[in-house]
This record gives structure tokens, C-alpha cells and sequence, in this order.
């Protein structure tokens, strides 16, 4: 007769095949791109010789920095340097190599001809993406797992708190995956060869500069002092700071995305939710910074920041094609209330152009209102101001218009792309505010006389001096009625030609595409759930 073992026993044997089971059933459900980029990474003969080397670097730091402090070590503060020396070691691999790494591996797929076959799989854009910033994380934590002991030796030795070591290896992370989206979106965007070796020596260029400034960063903030460190000053500037990098990663993220779809696919509803988000939080700081009681000077400042950093996003939504392809056609809202708030998200370039004007309308705005209801004074007249203020949104509005104009002309006539557009309207807005400079310094007559017809269409010349109260009245005027009656022009002829985009009617997704979806993803089975098989239910992805 047979004894049964122990019910312990057998529940200690079943451990281990339950592990195997949720192991398995975990790595199937990893992202396949994660999967193959590690498996390459980690091989390749580039992260072994990193690796050796980050290794080897550490070793002969600590050896050489016993050796020197000798018998010291006991009562000398030497955390803090050695912290440094780790740091410049450590920061290499993931400023410089990682980013590089998640860069080529986008770029080597145009290379070796498997871009197009990942755009026509069934992996999405999205997955795509996560998994070339996931590799890229990996080879972080590795780098990080490696150098960790040598991170909590420098605390035993004294000299540096774990706010410091937790502030400086935040930066070298958070630096490290900004980067590598940033790579990412160079290489989506950079599909010709020659564009693929110039683009390759800037990205190195950029990652060694980021490098120098990582450096400079922990040196800063190796020297801060403890009470500035744990001040309340200090974390709300590191919040800030955080903010500022969180919406720009997922600007980048975004675009990253949106390069890898396909060309007739929706590109740029993702991209300006994500812009208009970030600008969300950065009002809400500049909004904090004057209810704290900072003077609205710096307001302004934040206006001129913020117009440039839509007058770039604005040339680039208002380069894309008027007409809309059938696939974003599908996603067009319905609704009347669905229509006229979501088209200014939806493609096109007059919707761009709207979008980018009222985005920069609304931050003036806001800007008049904060210099009219604060109580703390500025260096500027708050009438200087806001008369600065309408001239900045008239230029902006004026400028990006007719760069769109011009690039809606140039498209009747021969092809052009939406990086084509932006340039365009880029080399148009520096012309037009350059050439008063170029003019008055090249001919006497024109310097001694103030030509307000020569000087008009500078925008970098008459924003300071209206701000400054240089003008006369009368040219002051003169110069804002001008410029305001030429930038509502513009702007209405531009809103006329954008309601065509607006007309463009939802069509039906054709019969085919919904039957090609239905075989990617097939309806669940129903499945017996109770002994007497009367009660189907539709099996779940969690009990399949």
C-alpha cells in the first residue's frame, strides 16, 4: 500500500510549476519589440565593452581613492568627492551610449529595410515606441545595478546625505530617458541616408553637451549648502522643474508616436493635446509665481517664451495638407458641440494655424489681466505693457498667418512637406524681422532717421521700445493700428479658408476594414461558468 506524501509537500512541489506557468504567461505578454531590442542590446559587443568598462572605472576609482586618503579614511569627509568621480563614470553610459543606443536601434531599422514591415504589422506605433524606451530603461537599471554599491560606499565615508546622492542619480536617469526619446524622434523623423550620417554626428554632438551640462549640474549641486538643500524654495523649484520635464516628455513621447504611424493616419491630435497640456501647467505656475508675489514682469517674459514655442508648433501644424485622408475622416466628430471644440485638435493646417493663435490669445490675456490686478510693480508701465502685450499676439498672428499663405501657394504648385512649411515659414518670419537692422546698418541716412515704414515688420525692434515707452505717441499709435488691422486680416482670411477643413464631413468605415478587424480581434467564446451548463458567460481575457 502507497502513502500519499504530505500535503506540504506537494504544495512546496507545485510552487515551482506555478512560477514556470505565470513566468511564461508574463513574458508572452511582453511587449515583443522589448523582447527583441534586449536580447540585441544586451548581446551586442557595445554594452559588453560599456559595461567592462563602467566596471573597470569603478574598481580602479575606489582603489586609487583608498589609496590616497590612506589611513584618513576613518575621520576624513570623502563621500562627496568620490560621490563626483562616481558620478562622471556613471554618467557617461547613460547620457552618452544609452540614447545613442535607442537612436540607432530606430535608425537601423530604415537600414536593414524592417521600418516598413513594423508600420504593417500589427504591432501599433505606441508599442513600437515602448519598446525601444523600455530596452533603454533596462540598460539604465543595469548600469545603475552595477554601480549602487559604490554609490552606498560614498555615503559610509561621509561627507554627502542621501538627498544629494537621490537628487543627483534623479538627474542622470531622468536625463537618460529624455534623451532617448529624443533620439528616437530624430531617427523617426531622418529617413534618407545622407540626413540619417548628419543627424547622427549633431545627436552625438547634442548627448556630449548634455554630458558637460549633467556635470556641471551635480557640481552645483554637490556645493549647495544643507539648508538651501532641504529648503521649501529648493523642492518647489525641483517641482517645476519636474513639470516642465514630464510635459515636455510627453510632447516628445508624442511626436516619437506620431513620426511612426502611418502617413495618412491622424498625426497630430496626440501632438497638440500634448502641447496644450503643457501649456495648462505652465500657466498654472506662472499664475502661482504672481499670486506668490512676483512682479509681472517676468509675466511678459513668460508671454514672449510661450509665443515662440507656438509660433515653432504653429509653423508646423499650419505646414500639414488642407485636405483630410479617409482614414482621419473616420475619427471626425459628429456632434455640433463635438465639432467645435475637437476640430482645432483634428489635422489640418488651418485648424493649426486657429489653434496656435488662440493658444497665444488666451496667455495674453491672462497676461493684461495680471498686470492690471496685481498689486506688486514692475519695471514697465502696466499701459506699456499691455500695448507690448497686443503688438506681440498682432506679429505672431500676422507672421504665422502669412507663412501659411505662402505655403498654402507653394503647395498649388509643387510638393511640399510639412517639414518644407515649417522652414519656410521660419526663414519668412526672420526675414521680415530682420531686415530693418539689416537696412539701418547699411545706409547712414536711415540710421540718423526713424523710418517707422522700414521698421514696422520687426517685431524684435518695436516690442522693446513700445514696452519701454521710446516711441512717440503718435508713432506708437499709428504702429499699433497698423500692425493690429494687418494681423486681423490675415487672420480672417485664414479662418475662412480653415472652415473648409471644418466642413469635411465623418465618413463610414468601409466594410472590409471592419471585417479585417473582427479577424485581429475575434469576439470571446462563451464558456460554461457553473456543473449544470446553463448560465454561459463570455470568457474574459483574465480567465482565458
Amino acid at each position: 500500500m502507497t502513502t500519499l506524501p504530505p500535503q506540504n509537500e506537494m504544495a512546496d512541489a507545485a510552487q515551482p510549476g506555478r512560477l514556470n506557468r505565470w513566468l511564461e504567461s508574463a513574458g508572452d505578454r511582453l511587449n515583443p519589440i522589448l523582447v527583441k531590442e534586449t536580447r540585441q542590446s544586451l548581446k551586442s559587443r557595445q554594452f559588453t565593452l560599456w559595461f567592462v568598462l563602467l566596471l573597470i572605472g569603478c574598481w580602479v576609482t575606489t582603489i586609487g581613492a583608498i589609496a590616497m586618503v590612506g589611513p584618513s579614511i576613518y575621520y576624513v569627509s570623502a563621500g562627496g568627492y568620490l560621490l563626483y568621480v562616481y558620478y562622471v563614470i556613471l554618467a557617461l553610459p547613460l547620457v552618452v551610449v544609452t540614447p545613442f543606443s535607442a537612436y540607432r536601434s530606430l535608425s537601423s531599422e530604415h537600414e536593414d529595410n524592417t521600418r516598413d514591415l513594423l508600420e504593417v504589422s500589427s504591432l501599433s506605433p505606441r508599442q513600437v515606441i515602448n519598446g525601444k524606451l523600455g530596452s533603454a530603461l533596462l540598460q539604465i537599471v543595469i548600469y545603475l545595478s552595477a554601480l549602487a554599491p559604490c554609490i552606498a560606499f560614498t555615503y559610509l565615508l561621509r561627507g554627502v546625505d542621501l538627498t544629494t546622492i537621490g537628487l543627483l542619480l534623479a538627474y542622470a536617469v531622468l536625463a537618460s530617458i529624455g534623451l532617448s526619446a529624443v533620439g528616437l524622434v530624430i531617427a523617426a523623423a531622418t529617413r534618407q541616408k545622407y540626413a540619417q550620417v548628419v543627424m547622427s554626428v549633431g545627436f552625438a554632438g547634442l548627448l556630449f553637451l548634455a554630458y558637460s551640462g549633467l556635470l556641471a549640474a551635480a557640481a552645483a549641486v554637490r556645493g549647495w549648502e544643507s539648508r538651501w538643500l532641504h529648503s521649501e524654495e529648493n523642492w518647489w523649484l525641483h517641482l517645476a522643474l519636474l513639470c516642465l520635464y514630464a510635459t515636455s516628455f510627453g510632447v516628445v513621447y508624442t511626436a516619437a508616436i506620431s513620426l511612426t504611424t502611418f502617413t495618412a493616419a491622424n498625426r497630430s491630435t496626440g501632438l497638440r493635446k500634448a502641447a496644450f497640456i503643457q501649456q495648462a501647467f505652465f500657466v498654472a505656475w506662472i499664475g502661482g509665481a504672481v499670486a506668490a508675489g512676483a512682479p509681472y514682469d517676468g509675466v511678459f517674459v513668460a508671454l514672449v517664451v510661450a509665443a515662440v514655442y507656438w509660433f515653432a508648433a504653429g509653423a508646423l501644424m499650419s505646414g500639414e495638407a488642407p485636405l483630410l485622408s479617409l482614414r482621419v475622416r473616420r475619427s471626425l466628430p459628429t456632434s455640433l458641440l463635438g465639432r467645435a471644440v475637437r476640430s482645432w485638435f483634428s489635422p489640418g493646417s488651418g485648424s493649426g494655424y486657429v489653434f496656435a493663435v488662440c493658444n497665444v490669445a488666451t496667455l495674453a490675456l491672462m497676461v493684461v489681466i495680471a498686470v492690471y490686478s496685481t498689486a506688486i510693480p514692475g519695471n514697465f508701465a502696466p499701459a506699456q505693457t499691455a500695448k507690448a502685450t497686443f503688438l506681440l499676439v498682432s506679429y505672431f498672428a500676422a507672421y504665422l498667418g502669412l507663412g501659411r499663405l505662402a505655403v498654402d501657394g507653394l503647395r498649388r504648385v509643387t510638393d511640399m512637406s510639412t517639414l518644407g512649411g515649417f522652414l519656410i515659414q521660419v526663414l519668412f518670419a526672420l526675414f521680415g524681422s530682420g531686415l530693418p537692422f539689416v537696412i539701418r546698418t547699411l545706409s547712414e541716412r536711415v540710421r540718423v532717421a526713424d523710418w517707422l515704414a522700414i521698421t514696422a515688420s520687426s517685431p524684435s525692434w518695436n516690442v522693446p521700445r513700445v514696452l519701454n515707452g521710446e516711441l512717440p505717441s503718435d508713432v506708437e499709435i499709428t504702429l499699433l493700428i497698423a500692425v493690429g488691422a494687418v494681423a486681423m486680416a490675415v487672420f480672417l482670411v485664414n479662418l475662412a479658408m480653415a472652415g473648409y477643413e471644418a466642413r469635411q464631413m465623418r465618413v463610414a468605415i468601409p466594410k472590409r476594414v471592419l471585417e479585417d478587424d473582427r479577424e485581429l480581434q475575434p469576439e470571446p467564446e462563451s464558456r460554461v461558468t457553473n456543473p449544470w451548463g446553463d448560465r454561459p458567460e463570455p470568457a474574459t481575457e483574465a480567465s482565458r
